[in-house]
């Protein structure tokens, strides 16, 4: 398993949709960025990623403008801060602008965002491709999120059989997300059904989740108290030692501070 200290870039991904990709990768962000830790997210779901919509940020730029442009090096400049402290890179507002940007332009963005901060996590689109593999390549964790769902939970063991396969096992947690007392898998089906040894398991929240994204907060910083934020912060402990991170200095200039408080955008 990778050392805790060793732990930078987080990917968060699944088998198929609709198990709480989004969910995990704002609230995991929040939660980290509540540890006073510097903290940015990349949302590399190219045709319909929600990041920004999770977070209510409203930007006048995505990737696909730093993909046009092929800004590596201002990169921060398409970026937006959350209240949170959570900084993020939107994904284009539309689907057909996903074809613009490559595996070797996002790969390249994701090595200049994680240059200055503690954690960078990544939101991939469900499934595998070959986007999807090279980011997994280039994480120092993979966090494949499922439901206690019998589809999910096979099309999440043949995820995991696959990145076995290519040597990315060792990297890998799966979160089961929107896990009851009534659902029908219980705990010990779990392993034999993902062919994981171990499973995070997240309580089923899913009205008071809807809510928090529709209105743009995370549920860790409204329900910091509730089964699901204390369940989450108890996963993280389990992979990152937050204990020795300090937050860095932050290296924001004074023009580019400037424009940030004009615009809300830029890092």
């Amino acid at each position: 398993m990778t050392e805790t200290h060793d732990i930078k870039r987080i990917l968060v991904c699944s088998a198929v949709g609709g198990v709480g990709r989004t969910t995990i990768t704002v609230n995991l962000a929040a939660l980290l960025a509540k540890e006073n830790l510097n903290v940015r997210v990349l949302d590399a779901d190219l045709q319909f990623g929600d990041i920004a919509m999770a977070f209510d940020l409203h930007p006048t730029r995505t990737l696909k403008d730093a993909a046009e442009r092929k800004d590596i090096e201002n990169i921060l400049f398409y970026t937006m801060n959350h209240e949170s402290g959570v900084n993020v890179l939107p994904a284009p507002d539309r689907p057909e602008y996903a074809e613009l940007i490559t595996t070797d332009f996002l790969i390249s963005i994701s090595e200049k965002l994680q240059e200055e901060t503690q954690f960078l996590l990544i939101e991939t689109q469900a499934g595998l491709n070959d986007l999807n593999i090279q980011l997994m390549e280039t994480a120092d964790l993979i966090l494949v999120v499922s439901t206690p769902g019998m589809a999910a939970l096979k099309n999440s063991k043949l995820m995991i059989e696959t990145l076995e396969l290519l040597g990315l096992k060792d990297k890998t947690h799966i979160l089961i997300n929107k896990f009851t007392a009534q659902t029908m898998i219980s705990q010990k089906e779990i392993p034999e059904l993902t062919s994981m040894e171990k499973a995070i398991y997240l309580p089923f929240t899913d009205k008071q989740i809807d809510h928090s994204l529709d209105v743009g907060q995370p549920f860790v910083t409204t329900h910091p108290k509730a089964a699901f934020s204390k369940e989450l912060k108890k996963a993280a402990s389990q992979f990152l030692n937050l204990n020795k991170k300090t937050k860095p200095k932050d290296k924001t200039g004074f023009f580019q501070s400037l424009r940030l408080k004009e615009t809300g955008q830029g890092g």
